[in-house]
């Protein structure tokens, strides 16, 4: 008696006249594991051995034999079976498919398109030979509908082994691929600083490639490249390797082949954009091409606000080129968890347009509506709202785009108490300088010295963090800084750069919200009071101490009464006004510092930020 070999996902009977129903809990059979046997006979499968390359016609894949022992079988009843097919030895990628029916022998047989369709479609499109393991599962069938297993489900196998599989090579894609041409010119050093970005998944299985180039005029031309391409460029004068379209080279959309093929450049151009952004499907060697143009504001619509043409909700900015840096940022208060927050955005045409009745030139997500990550395009190309939700939980919610990817995030931030300044002064954060946030919105206020370091540049460095003695809890560096380096935008990254403006003391207004900071120089610093001969102009300048992290002086207190530190010799708190009590000095208090002593002292001030910031004065 013979067996014969089946896979699930391909339906394959052809002379087995029996119909096999699978089903699910299904009995143990009456033939014994102990009765039957499959011997392999593949060690190796090549799909491109078993398929005519001109015809198309295959050839069955020979898997093994199975045999029954003498006299074992049931009545009426004869072998199914399928085979599970994984590169995993844990068999958690599996594909089960059926074998062909092979009545009147006892070879177990695959067709090779079922096996090539079954691993692309479920495991992998990378054609590379790799490692594959191979299991049989028997089934019995007896009357032609009674369907049972041979042995226990789950736990029997026959014929269990490993083989190398190489499945067709349908396409070849490269790991990397990048502009020629377009602002960076063409030449293969100036394509390496424009390579397409790419998902850390295997290229075959997302075959997906994007970048956003800088035009570099409004007449751009370019093509496209892999290293070897890009290679053959700079050691052998060979551009023929690059790819163009096979369209007409003002195409958008389009399909692409080597110039090799393609008998000529066949470059792309695009005209009249200052960034253009680009997505390949290699497996399908098409593009689609969009010249980005950037507006210079975006509105939330809904969300805490109304669902109008009003223009309120303004996304915040850098002070860069919109082209240069083209996230807008927009952070909006949670509403405890009562109800879900609905919103969409758009620049001023779209919301115009609100007012003509025509809601579908807002930005919509091209996920799902609660993704707080992902890309957006306009409502007519979703063919519906597509608007954003979130649920409302956390006190504030960051909703970030990026209109040159089309790209958002929305971060939901519930804001400790402090983050800490780290940097050439303190040692990168051997000793805490913190800022405080009374109000839990994202806004700190901290005091410090940025110092130089011979690495600097004559500049001093510093970047801020969320915790007083790591960098896991954030890692905020500059996104975009203006030339003196007192604003500019934030990014929560390790790889984020230093912050550096002049060396010196500073006032810092950080606001983690819309990721932005801004520094005031604080040059000069007083203490004055009516302890001072009732100084409160002037009094004694301080200096600063870099190994304390303080401001310090030698004074002669006239009596025993009430001092302040000003800034600047001014009481703006931007510059710094500092009252309260010795142990808890407040910026912008109203209070004099009550002194218990009178005659020479030394003081020194700790301005560091509200709840942390002390003076110490001492009989000299």
């Amino acid at each position: 008696m013979m067996a014969l070999l089946s896979m699930v996902l391909v339906s394959c009977n052809q002379d087995f006249l029996t119909e096999f129903l699978p089903q699910t809990n299904l009995p143990e059979s009456q033939l014994k594991m102990s009765d039957v046997s499959v011997s392999s006979t593949v060690s190796a499968i090549s799909i491109a051995d078993f398929i005519n390359a001109e015809t198309g016609e295959e050839t069955a894949i020979p898997i093994g034999t199975a045999k029954v022992a003498e006299g074992a079988m049931p009545a009426n009843t004869i072998l199914k079976a399928e085979v599970e097919f994984a590169t995993d030895p844990e068999f958690s990628n599996k594909v089960v498919l059926d074998a062909n029916s092979l009545d009147g022998t006892d070879v177990i047989s695959l067709s090779p398109n079922a096996l090539q369709d079954a691993y692309f479609n479920n495991i992998t499109r990378n054609p590379a030979t790799t490692t594959a393991y191979v299991r049989v599962i028997l089934y019995t069938v007896t009357d032609g509908t009674s369907v049972a297993i041979v042995g226990k489900p789950g736990e029997n196998y026959f014929a269990e082994r490993t083989i190398q599989f190489t499945p067709l090579n349908k396409v070849q894609i490269s790991p990397a691929y990048y502009v020629i041409g377009a602002a960076a010119g063409w030449s293969a050093d100036g394509a390496r600083t424009q390579k397409f970005q790419h998902s850390d998944a295997d290229v075959y299985d997302d075959p997906i490639f994007t970048i956003v180039v800088d035009a570099g005029g409004d007449d751009c031309w370019f093509a496209i490249g892999d290293d070897t391409a890009l290679d053959a460029i700079a050691n052998d004068n060979d551009w023929s390797k690059l790819l163009g379209t096979k369209g007409a080279s003002e195409d958008l959309t389009g399909t692409m082949d080597f110039r090799y093929n393609l008998g000529g450049d066949h470059s792309f151009h695009v005209t009249g954009a200052k960034k253009i952004r680009i997505t390949l499907n290699m497996l399908e060697y098409s593009y689609t091409i969009e010249p980005v143009n950037i507006s210079d504001a975006y509105y939330l619509v809904g969300g805490p606000g109304s669902w109008s043409s009003d223009k309120s909700q303004k996304f915040s900015h850098s002070n860069a080129n919109v082209f240069d840096d083209p996230v807008f940022t927009y952070v909006f208060e949670g509403n405890g968890g009562t109800g879900d927050i609905w919103f969409a955005f758009g620049d001023a045409d779209a919301l115009d347009a609100i007012d003509a009745g025509d809601w579908n030139q807002l930005y919509g997500t091209k996920g799902e509506s609660t993704d707080l990550s992902g890309s957006f395009d306009r409502r007519y190309n979703l063919g519906g709202d597509h608007s954003f939700c979130v649920d409302g939980t956390a006190k504030f919610y960051r909703f970030q785009i990026n209109m040159a990817d089309m790209t958002y995030t929305i971060t939901p931030l519930n804001f400790q108490q402090y983050i800490y300044e780290a940097g050439v002064n303190n040692g990168w954060g051997g000793t805490e300088q913190p800022l405080y946030c009374g109000d839990g919105n994202g806004t700190y206020t901290g005091f410090f010295y940025a110092k130089e370091d011979s690495w600097t540049d004559g500049k001093g460095a510093f970047k801020l963090r969320g915790a007083a003695d790591n960098w896991d809890n954030g890692n905020y560096g500059t996104g975009t800084l203006n030339d003196d380096g007192l604003t500019g935008t934030l990014i929560d990254d390790g790889n984020s750069g230093n912050i550096m403006p002049a060396p010196g003391f500073y006032r810092a207004d950080v606001n983690l919200a819309d990721m932005t900071y801004k520094l005031t120089p604080i040059k000069s610093v007083f203490v004055v009071g009516s302890a001072l001969n009732n100084d409160w102009d002037r009094g004694v300048e301080m200096t600063y101490n870099f190994d304390k992290l303080c401001w310090e002086c030698d004074a002669t207190f006239s009596e025993a009464g009430v001092i302040k530190f000003k800034g600047n010799g001014t009481w703006d708190t931007e510059d710094g006004n500092w009252g309260g009590t010795a142990d808890n000095i407040v910026n912008g208090s109203n209070d004099n510092i009550p002194v218990s002593v009178s005659g020479d002292v030394h003081i020194e001030f700790y301005p560091l930020c509200e709840t942390k910031a002390y003076c110490t004065i001492t009989k000299r």
